[in-house]
């Protein structure tokens, strides 16, 4: 599959000549994230290696404001904006350059700093009739009204980011996020904060969730329980696709309370299927092999017709690699037969015995 959709588009870096391109790059691996459907025209804003813009008259900035008054931008439905220098880019100088564009789709790559101020945007003179909003590599707090208003969020190898509205910004409806994807770093524990702040309705209507953290970093000793809180409130979700990468096997240290900790990490892997929404429709889960040795408690689950009844499809992989601290990576542990392959076949047959048939993907 590859990276590279046909769709018109439109670059413009600091310090180089306006490229028109046939092909838009897409983040991520081939198919990892869906791509908006309808898209005519894409920009790509690179700001490359310069310093913080002021001067009205700089080159980039003019590039930018005469694409903007160009007939030929109104059709553009898809921005990304790149900022490589360490300075905190795209600034506001950048944001006003784009005003009078009418994108439905915006991707906000950080540079060096993974610094990102998206402020700027709720005070264009022509609003951003956003229904996406992607945002790679930051890691400081995101300030912007779009969060209330966009249907599909995704956070991209982001650190210790809260989500949070404009103090003067009035809270009119239900939130129109329906997707969220967060993948890299602490996905999970940063998801958790949400519970504590404004931004915590904003799931009232989630229906697709998926998560999947850094290797390690997937529940610390308080974060677990916040997180099956979380779930259990995602009364609208249809979708969850999960990867579980903590590790079962803790090397011993010198301090007992810490290794306690690590031990009993292993409980999201015996009481999660109770904390399932009964709305669920589609199910994908996939961790580590030694996950595998509770799949018993999933097949106690699955024989009860009440639990998940409207599940249509379901996913149960264990073939994640082992991490390590000291020893690295180890391949999965992957035996041709056993009692935890047996036990799988049955929790699959199990629920496809229902009716409807759960499908197995």
């Amino acid at each position: 599959m590859s990276n590279e959709i046909e769709i018109p588009t439109t670059k413009i870096k600091y310090g180089n000549p306006i490229e028109h391109l046939a092909f838009w790059q897409v983040l991520g691996h081939p198919g990892e994230f869906p791509f908006p459907d309808g898209v005519r025209h894409a920009l790509v804003v690179d700001c490359g290696d310069m310093e913080a813009l002021s001067s009205k008259d700089d080159e980039f900035l003019t590039k930018i404001r005469r694409f903007v008054q160009d007939q030929d931008s109104h059709d553009v439905d898809l921005i990304r904006i790149r900022g490589t220098h360490p300075r905190n880019l795209p600034n506001e100088a950048t944001w006003k350059a784009l005003d009078g564009l009418r994108p439905r789709h915006l991707e906000l790559l950080a540079g060096l700093s993974e610094e990102a101020d998206i402020t700027p945007l709720d005070a264009l003179e022509t609003p951003w009739p956003l229904e996406s909003l992607c945002i790679v590599d930051v890691c400081q707090d995101l300030v912007t009204k779009h969060l209330w208003s966009v249907s599909r969020l995704t956070l991209y190898y982001m650190c210790r980011t809260s989500l949070i509205l404009p103090e003067d910004y009035i809270i009119k409806g239900p939130s129109a996020l329906r997707h969220f994807t967060c993948i890299g770093n602490d996905a999970y524990p940063m998801l958790t904060q949400w519970r504590n702040t404004d931004m915590s309705c904003i799931i009232d209507n989630l229906e697709s969730l998926r998560l999947e953290s850094s290797p390690g970093m997937d529940f610390g000793r308080y974060t677990y329980p916040e997180f099956v809180q979380f779930l259990q409130n995602c009364t609208a979700l249809k979708s969850l696709d999960l990867v579980l990468s903590q590790s079962l096997t803790v090397s011993p240290s010198e301090d007992p309370e810490k290794d306690e900790r690590w031990r009993n990490l292993d409980q999201y892997l015996i009481d999660l299927p109770k904390y399932l929404p009964p709305s669920l429709e589609h199910l994908k889960i996939r961790s580590i092999a030694d996950s595998a040795q509770y799949i018993g408690v999933w097949l106690d689950y699955a024989r009860n017709p009440d639990w998940m009844p409207r599940l249509k499809s379901v996913s149960l992989r264990y073939d994640l690699p082992v991490r390590d601290p000291d020893q690295g990576e180890k391949p999965p542990l992957s035996p041709s037969r056993s009692e935890a392959t047996e036990l799988l076949e049955s929790f699959y047959q199990e629920l496809a015995l229902r009716a409807p048939s759960v499908e197995r993907i």
